[in-house]
């Protein structure tokens, strides 16, 4: 090969090199404008800024209000901003490739988005903001992909297809996720005061409301929890804690148990006057307030006189009487009685000596959980004349225990030891014990299977 043909050959080999790089050149300064274009309006999309993404939109029928309402939709409560935030707050991108079409003058920009899993079962499931966040936290993300269009073709290069981007990642605005619309108070339907229908309480320790929401809601996940104030005039006594709704009826007390600054008289009951239930929702949207009023009545004291019974009356016989006209109407007679704990029974109302814990049962509405006081006697004679001026061998205190649909006042005795003879057990409605709403009589036999005659 001459010198001539090589200079020749190196010339051409040149020329086209040069062209190449030329075309080469084009190419990729399109894709860089259109990856930088294009990863501007990403941007834009994870900020939410709707002023910057209508500078993408080439549709004259999209406003930024259109774009508002799908990105920021309005009329929210707290637990639907939440569920949307967690959402948002989880989404994220990264560009992965560009292709150039030099006949189209458009270039395609490949970009992967990752957002929490809001479609697995866990976090559709989830009944609070709580658990929404907890199931997303440990489930995998969601990746989706959106091919973003680039017209190059002019001085600047133009996104063609914005919506579509937009619409893909904000998709979990515009999607039913069964959270509660609207705020609690929407729901509320009524209000009442536990054993006192008409708002008035006399000697009590214990006030109280129970408050009802439509059942409807319990159709819905995210619902808000309570709180409550009561106030004595403009002065606050008690705020409570947010409580969780779990029916669609919730009770809210105000008692020696809710505050340790409860203000009570001498006989152990509220003072009187009126008080004030301020109901919210834990976001502090009011619910309702109710009033109701504190009487006291003079209590004397009553004297504790039991019946005086042959021995064969406690084989066959449940020894007990109600002094007390209202917890005779709140209370189930046929479901109360002495309770043989301990498989001592030798008769309805009668033990054996080895009888560990005496105990009467007294069921009542489960709406009743007043305090009650009660106190056991013991004495040698039948008539129980020897403990007119003697002290109880016990004393206490309770509210009833709860069991499935039943309430009952476990009214227990456990002595070191338990002498034979008569056991009488007195309940008071007042801490002061002056009166007296319920009494009950037991025998207590040496340890034995015979007959008692």
């Amino acid at each position: 090969m001459t010198g001539i043909t090589k200079r020749l050959i190196s010339s051409l080999l040149i020329a086209v090199l040069a062209l190449s790089l030329f075309g080469c050149n084009n190419s990729e300064k399109y894709r860089k404008a259109a990856e930088a274009v294009g990863t501007t309006f990403c941007e834009a999309v994870l900020l939410g800024d709707t002023g910057l993404l209508m500078n993408y939109i080439n549709d004259p029928e999209i406003t930024e209000d259109t774009l508002k309402e799908l990105i920021h939709p309005s009329n929210l409560n707290p637990e639907q901003e939440a569920y949307l935030g967690l959402i948002k707050d989880s989404t994220s991108y990264t560009v992965d490739y560009s292709i150039y079409d030099k006949e189209l003058n458009m270039v395609t920009v490949s970009v992967s988005w990752k957002q929490c899993d809001f479609y697995s079962t866990e976090a559709q499931t989830a009944a609070t903001v709580q658990d929404f966040s907890l199931a997303v936290s440990e489930a995998s993300e969601r990746i989706f992909t959106n091919l973003i269009e680039v017209d190059v073709s002019g001085e600047d290069p133009k996104i063609t297809n914005a919506m579509a981007t937009i619409n893909s990642v904000y998709s979990y605005t515009t999607e039913e996720n069964n959270i509660m619309p609207g705020i609690l108070a929407d729901y509320y339907t009524d209000g009442s005061f536990v054993l006192a229908p008409k708002g008035v309480y006399t000697n009590t320790d214990t006030i109280g409301v129970r408050l009802n929401f439509d059942p409807a809601l319990y159709d819905y996940r995210f619902i808000p929890g309570v709180t409550y104030s009561v106030l004595k005039g403009d002065e606050v006594l008690f705020t409570s804690d947010v409580i969780s709704l779990e029916d669609h009826s919730v009770r809210l007390d105000y008692s020696a148990e809710q505050s340790s600054d409860i203000d009570l008289n001498e006989d152990g009951f509220l003072t009187d006057g009126t008080y004030t239930f301020m109901v919210f929702d834990e976001h502090y949207n009011e619910i309702v307030r109710l009033d109701c009023k504190v009487e006291n009545e003079e209590i004397e004291d009553e004297e504790i006189v039991f019946k005086d019974l042959k021995n064969d009356y406690y084989l066959a016989n449940l020894v007990y009487e109600f002094k007390d006209n209202d917890l005779m109407a709140s209370s189930y007679v046929f479901m109360s009685g002495w309770w043989d704990y301990d498989g001592t029974s030798v008769g309805k109302s009668a033990f054996a000596s080895n009888t560990k814990t005496l105990g009467f049962s007294l069921a009542v509405s489960s709406d009743n959980d007043t305090e009650l006081y009660y106190e056991y006697y013991f004495s040698e004679k039948s008539s129980f004349k020897d403990i007119k001026d003697g002290e109880p061998v016990f004393e206490s205190s309770c509210r009833p225990s709860l069991y499935d649909d039943q309430a009952c006042y476990d009214l227990d005795f456990t002595p070191e030891e338990l002498k034979p003879g008569y056991y009488g057990l007195v309940v008071y409605a007042d801490a002061a014990k002056k009166h007296i709403v319920f009494q009950a009589a037991c025998l207590v036999v040496k340890e034995t299977s015979d007959v008692i005659g």
